[in-house]
C-alpha cells in the first residue's frame, strides 16, 4: 500500500499511533521555567526596597537558587552513593549566598562565623525601623535586606530540591510560599504604581508554577480562561475591598525581627554638635488629612537659648477666624514606632489627646502641647484633634497686625543680659526681660518691668544683642506688612549662611551664628529667625519635633523616621494663629531631603528645591505632587487604583502567552500527535478535513505554498520511518502561512493560535 494514499482520518478522528509510554519521572523543565520566572519577578520587587539595589547580586542569588533546584533534581542525586556529594554542593550554594549578599568574602573563606553573626545581628537590629527604599546608611542593614531575598529563594529551592519521582502539590506549594513573600513584602511596605497589574502578574506566575504540569492538556484552555476571568474579577473588585488598615501589618511584624532599637530625643536647643539619632529608623506613623510638621514641644522663652517654659499666651483660638478653624482642624491618628517619648506628638495647636489606658491628665508647658504621664513606646496609638493652618502667601499678606493682648505680651518678650559686657555690667547680673512693640509701632520697644520704652531701647542697644536689633531694623525698612518682614528675614537667612551639624558650643550661640560664623543647622536657623521676628514685632516661637515624613499612598499615613527630627519657627498671623515657617535650607537638612519645607512658599522665597506638595489644596493634588516627585529614593507610590486598561491588558497578555505556552507544550511529541494537531488546526481555521482525506491529498492541497507541502511530507515520513527528521520551524511557519490564507486581516492571529510556534525545543 502506498504510503501517500493512507487515509489520515477515520470517522472524523485522526488515526493515532499508540500512546508513548511516559517516563518514570516527571518532566521538571516547565516547573523550572515557572520557578525561574517567579523568582526573577520576586527579586525585581524586592530590589525596590533599596535605593541603589545591587542588581548583579540579586540575580546571582536567583542563579544559586536555580542551581540548588538543579542539583536536587539531577541524575546524580538519584544514586545513593552520590547523594552526600550533592548535599554538600547544596550546602555550599546556601553558604555562597552570604558573600553574594555583600558580606566580605574573606569572612566566608576563613569561616568567621562569629563576625558574620554579629554583622547580621546589627543589620537585624536596625531593620524594623528602616524606611524603604533604604539608602544604605549602614552597610550591614543593606546586606541583611539582600540576604533576606537569598533566604527566601533558598527556602523555595529546597522545596523542589528532591530526587523524588514526582514533586506533588505540597512541594510546589512549599516552593511557592517563599516566592510569594519575596514579591508581596515590598508592596506591603510601599505600595507600587499599578498595584493591580502587579497582582495579576503574580497571580499568573503563581498559577503557572502550581498547575502548569498538573492540568491535562485537554483542559488547559479552560484553566487559562478560569485564571484570566479570576484575575480580571479581582482587579475590578479591588477598589471596593481596600481597607483603611492592612489585614497583615508587615511593619508591626517586622519589629519582632531584631532587638528593636528604641530612639529617644532631647528637644532642648543646645546649638552644639547635633546628637539626634540618624539611622533611618521609623519612629511614627501619622494618619492625617492634611500634612503638617509633627510637634513635640514649643520653645517660647528666650534667655540666650530658646527653652520650653510656661509663659502662656492665653486662649490659642483667640483672634483666629471660625472659617480657618473649620478649614484646618483635623484628627490625627498617631502610632508610635521605635521611639520612647513622654511628649505627645501632635501638630499646630492640639486638644488633649485620647490615649489608651490613660486617666486623661496631661500637662504641657504651652497651650496646645501635652506630656504623657507614662512614656509612649512602640505600638502605642492615640488620636488627637489639632488645628494646623497652611494659609497661602496671599492670605498671609492680607492678615494685618491685629495681635491679641496675650500674644503680644507672651510672644514678643526676650530675656537679654543688660549691657552684655559692653557697658561694664558684671556677668552675674541676671537677664532682664524686654518687651518689643508690635510690627508697625512708632517705637521699637514698649514700657515694661519698670523701664520706659526709651530706656529699654537703650539697654538693648548697649547689650551684645544691639547689632541684632540693628539688623532687624534694617530688614524691616522698606516693608509694609508683617508678612513682608517675615519674607525679608527668610531672604536674609537664605543667602550667605551655611548648613552644618558640626558647630562648636558657644556661650552666645545665636549671636555667633548671625554675626560671625553664619554656620549652623535647624536649631540655629530657627532660633535666629524667631529672634529677629520678635525684635521686628512679629510674635514668634521655636517648635521642635518632626517634619512631615513620607506619605505612603497605600496606607494614607505619613511615615516619619529619625531623619525627620527638626526645629522650625511658628509665627502668629491675625485670623490664622500660629503658622509654620521653616528657614532651614531644604537642600542640606536631612529632615527636609526629598521634600520642601512647609514655609518656603509662604515666605515669598523662590526655593531652589522642588515644588511643595504639602500646600496642595486637595488630597488629589497633594497625591499627584508627591507621586510626581518620587525619585530613585523613597518609594514610587501609586495613587490608588491604576487605569482600568492597564490590568485588563496585563491579564489578556498573560492569557495569550499562556495559550501559546499550552499549545507549544508537548511532553511526548509523536507523529500521531502532529497529525492530530494538524487536524485541529484546519478545523480552528474554519476548514475541517473530511474523514477520508489522505496525506497525499492534503500535500497536494497545500502545494501552492512549498514550505507547507514540505511540512506535511515531513510528518508523513516521520510517521513511517523511525529515523526520519521532524518538520523544521521554517516548514511550520509555512504551514501557518497556508492556514491564514483567505481568513481576512486577523487571519494571522487565528492561524497563530491554531498552529503556534514551538519555542520549545527546550520543552520537548
Amino acid at each position: 500500500m502506498s504510503v501517500s494514499q493512507v487515509a489520515i482520518l477515520s470517522s472524523g478522528r485522526v488515526e493515532r499511533a499508540p500512546a508513548a509510554v511516559p517516563g518514570p519521572r516527571q518532566d521538571r523543565r516547565p516547573v523550572l521555567v515557572a520557578f525561574a520566572l517567579l523568582a526573577l519577578y520576586g527579586v525585581l520587587r524586592w530590589a525596590t526596597m533599596l535605593a541603589a539595589a545591587p542588581a548583579g547580586r540579586l540575580l546571582g542569588l536567583v542563579a544559586l537558587a536555580l542551581l540548588v533546584v538543579g542539583l536536587g533534581a539531577s541524575r546524580a542525586s538519584r544514586r545513593r552513593e552520590s547523594r552526600p556529594l550533592v548535599l554538600v554542593a547544596v550546602v555550599l550554594c546556601g553558604l555562597a549566598m552570604l558573600p553574594m549578599a555583600g558580606f566580605p568574602f574573606a569572612w566566608f573563606v576563613r569561616l568567621r562565623i562569629a563576625v558574620i553573626a554579629r554583622a547580621i545581628g546589627r543589620g537585624l537590629d536596625r531593620l524594623p525601623g528602616v524606611i524603604v527604599p533604604y539608602h544604605g546608611q549602614h552597610p550591614a542593614t543593606t546586606h541583611v535586606i539582600v540576604l533576606g531575598a537569598g533566604v527566601l529563594l533558598l527556602a523555595a529551592a529546597l522545596a523542589l530540591c528532591t530526587p523524588a519521582r514526582r514533586l506533588g502539590a505540597r512541594r510546589l506549594a512549599a516552593a511557592a510560599v517563599p516566592l510569594i513573600v519575596l514579591a508581596i513584602v515590598p508592596s506591603a511596605l510601599s505600595r507600587p504604581q499599578a498595584a493591580a497589574v502587579h497582582g495579576v502578574v503574580l497571580f499568573g506566575l503563581l498559577a503557572a508554577l502550581l498547575f502548569a504540569e498538573r492540568i491535562p492538556e485537554r483542559r488547559a484552555y479552560a484553566a487559562l480562561a478560569f485564571v484570566g476571568v479570576t484575575a480580571l474579577a479581582a482587579v475590578l473588585i479591588t477598589p471596593s475591598v481596600q481597607a483603611a488598615r492592612p489585614w497583615i501589618d508587615v511593619k508591626t511584624l517586622s519589629a519582632s525581627v531584631g532587638s528593636g532599637t528604641t530612639e529617644r530625643f532631647d528637644w532642648s536647643q543646645t546649638y552644639g554638635p547635633l546628637r539626634w539619632p540618624h539611622s533611618g529608623t521609623t519612629v511614627l506613623d501619622v494618619g492625617a488629612r492634611f500634612p503638617a510638621y509633627w510637634k513635640a514641644e514649643d520653645l517660647e522663652l528666650f534667655n540666650g537659648h530658646w527653652i520650653s517654659a510656661p509663659v502662656g499666651s492665653g486662649d490659642p483660638s483667640a483672634g483666629v477666624r471660625a472659617s480657618a478653624l473649620q478649614r484646618w482642624t483635623e484628627t490625627l491618628t498617631v502610632t508610635v514606632r521605635a521611639m520612647s517619648t513622654t511628649n505627645v506628638i501632635t501638630a499646630g495647636v492640639a486638644e488633649p489627646p485620647l490615649l489608651r489606658d490613660s486617666d486623661g491628665s496631661f500637662g504641657g508647658n504651652s497651650a496646645g502641647t501635652y506630656m504623657s504621664p507614662q512614656p509612649l513606646t512602640d505600638g502605642d496609638r492615640y488620636e488627637v484633634l489639632v488645628y494646623a493652618p497652611h494659609p497661602s502667601a496671599r492670605e498671609l499678606a492680607a492678615a494685618g497686625r491685629d495681635y491679641p493682648a496675650g500674644v503680644r505680651v507672651a510672644d514678643l518678650q526676650l530675656e537679654l543680659p543688660p549691657g552684655g559686657g559692653r557697658s561694664g555690667m558684671p556677668e552675674s547680673v541676671p537677664p532682664q526681660t524686654f518687651l518689643f512693640a508690635p510690627y508697625g509701632a512708632r517705637r521699637r520697644l514698649t514700657s515694661y518691668g519698670g523701664l520706659s520704652a526709651s530706656q529699654q531701647a537703650d539697654e538693648v542697644s548697649a547689650s551684645a544683642y544691639g547689632p541684632v536689633l540693628t539688623l532687624a531694623e534694617r530688614l524691616e525698612a522698606g516693608t509694609h506688612t508683617p508678612y513682608q518682614y517675615v519674607n525679608a528675614v527668610r531672604r536674609y537667612l537664605a543667602h550667605g549662611f551655611t548648613y552644618s551639624q558640626s558647630t562648636p558650643l558657644s556661650s552666645q550661640p545665636l549671636l555667633t551664628f548671625l554675626l560671625r560664623s553664619h554656620t549652623g543647622y535647624c536649631q540655629q536657623f530657627a532660633g535666629a529667625m524667631a529672634l529677629l521676628l520678635r525684635m521686628g514685632g512679629v510674635p514668634a516661637r521655636v517648635s521642635a519635633g518632626f517634619t512631615t515624613g513620607k506619605l505612603d499612598l497605600g496606607t494614607h499615613q505619613y511615615v516619619v523616621s529619625d531623619f525627620d527630627a527638626h526645629s522650625w519657627v511658628e509665627a502668629w498671623f491675625p485670623g490664622y494663629g500660629w503658622v509654620t515657617l521653616d528657614p532651614t535650607p531644604a537642600s542640606s537638612d536631612p529632615a527636609l531631603a526629598g521634600h520642601a519645607s512647609i514655609g518656603a512658599d509662604q515666605a515669598g522665597i523662590e526655593p531652589s528645591h522642588e515644588a511643595l506638595p504639602h500646600l496642595a489644596t486637595t488630597p488629589k493634588a497633594r497625591a499627584a505632587a508627591i507621586a510626581g516627585r518620587r525619585h530613585g529614593g523613597r518609594r514610587a507610590a501609586g495613587s490608588g487604583f491604576s487605569p482600568p486598561w492597564a490590568p485588563i491588558a496585563a491579564a489578556l497578555a498573560l492569557f495569550a502567552l499562556g495559550a501559546l505556552a499550552v499549545r507549544s507544550r508537548r511532553r511526548h511529541v509523536t507523529p500521531a500527535s502532529r497529525l492530530a494537531e494538524l487536524e485541529v488546526a484546519f478545523a480552528r481555521c474554519g476548514r475541517p478535513l473530511p474523514p477520508d482525506t489522505t496525506l497525499a491529498a492534503l500535500e497536494a492541497r497545500c502545494a501552492d505554498v512549498p514550505g507547507a507541502a514540505d511540512y506535511i511530507r515531513a510528518i508523513c515520513r516521520a510517521r513511517y520511518a523511525l529515523q526520519a527528521p521532524a518538520p523544521t520551524d521554517a516548514q511550520r511557519r509555512a504551514m501557518r502561512a497556508r492556514l491564514r490564507r483567505g481568513l481576512g486581516p486577523f487571519g494571522w492571529l487565528r492561524a497563530l493560535i491554531a498552529l503556534p510556534p514551538r519555542p520549545g525545543r527546550l520543552l520537548h
